[in-house]
């Protein structure tokens, strides 16, 4: 049973978990699931964002004081109407975010401010918080902590949602992707970015994902080889994981032809290729967001892991949202 092990482990999710002042996922959740809290007041503010500001003492929560909870909020009140522009002129159901989604969206505030603003510290958190964890574990169970010589934006740079199917996985991603870009351009990044990258286990996963991109009013294409270059860094290109090769074949792209600052967004990479730390995929995938960024969902991290020393260490370390098939099926949703 590695599964609770290493719904344990989550040194990241952890650590955000603390900067609200509880240990425990169903702490935060139990101020939130009333679903007469979804959606936004008078002054278009998420009634979630009140509801924590009163259940969380401001004391225990000290680097996140109101206002800038607030100012969190509102990013993602900006975002969400991002997204629902093209959903009203297409007449599509308009997202409102569940409670587990919405923190989904705050953790990813929280952790692209740290990340963008203060990397180093944002380490020093993290491995303070896995020198916690590996205090009460056996050797074995240890988590690798940062070298701290290395450039902390090229060892945080991917984050991953373990997040149960059927839990919206998709709408996710693409207020990620948003939330990203904004960052970068706040911290006048946004030319540097080279190419958006969606990797997906399957060609029907691909052709789903472009139809929900344009929905949302994201720009999106199926990858081609020989496809046009004019809009590279604002559409997403979604390509199968299983065409990445290390050199160009007929149906096959060498990874090398991407160079290494792309946001780079994972569907279910592990499905659809080897798994394992020195696993092929991984290799790839680390090189396409070398010097750029990833966003990882998957709603079977602890299968993926089991067993590899090398892939616990990356998951427990990049963890960002923990809403695995437990909290789901606890919720009633499974």
């Amino acid at each position: 049973m590695e599964m609770p092990t290493f719904n344990r482990k989550l040194a990241l999710n952890q650590w955000l978990l603390g900067l609200f002042g509880v240990e425990r996922f169903d702490q935060l959740a139990a101020h939130l699931r009333d679903e007469s809290l979804e959606g936004l007041d008078e002054n278009n503010v998420h009634r979630f964002h009140h509801a924590l500001c009163l259940h969380l003492p401001a004391e225990n929560r000290p680097e996140l004081p109101d206002d800038l909870l607030l100012a969190y909020d509102q990013s993602i009140v900006s975002v969400t109407q991002r997204l629902n522009d093209q959903r009203i002129t297409q007449r599509e159901e308009l997202i409102v975010w569940k409670y587990f989604q919405y923190l989904a969206l705050l953790f990813t505030e929280v952790y692209l401010d740290r990340y963008f603003r203060d990397p180093a510290g944002l380490r020093q958190a993290l491995n303070a918080r896995i020198a916690d964890l590996n205090e009460n574990s056996l050797e074995a169970d240890r988590i690798a902590t940062l070298n701290d010589t290395e450039d902390p934006r090229l060892q945080l740079n991917k984050i991953a949602f373990w997040m149960a199917t059927g839990s919206g996985k998709t709408l996710l991603m693409h207020a990620n992707i948003l939330q990203y870009q904004r960052f970068l351009d706040t911290h006048g990044l946004a030319r540097e970015l080279n190419r958006i990258i969606l990797l997906t286990p399957n060609e029907g996963l691909s052709q789903q994902h472009q139809r929900e991109l344009q929905k949302s009013g994201i720009p999106a294409e199926i990858f081609e080889k020989d496809g046009r270059r004019l809009f590279a860094g604002r559409t997403v290109e979604i390509l199968e994981v299983t065409r990445l090769k290390e050199e160009m074949g007929d149906r096959t792209v060498a990874v090398d032809a991407f160079e290494g600052n792309n946001l780079v967004l994972v569907d279910e990479g592990h499905r659809g290729a080897s798994a394992g730390g020195d696993g092929t995929w991984m290799k790839h995938r680390n090189a396409l967001c070398e010097n750029g960024f990833s966003f990882e969902y998957s709603a079977t991290f602890g299968q993926a892991v089991a067993g590899n020393s090398d892939l616990t260490n990356l998951y427990a370390r990049s963890t960002l949202f923990d809403y695995s098939y437990r909290w789901f099926y606890g919720d009633g949703f499974g």
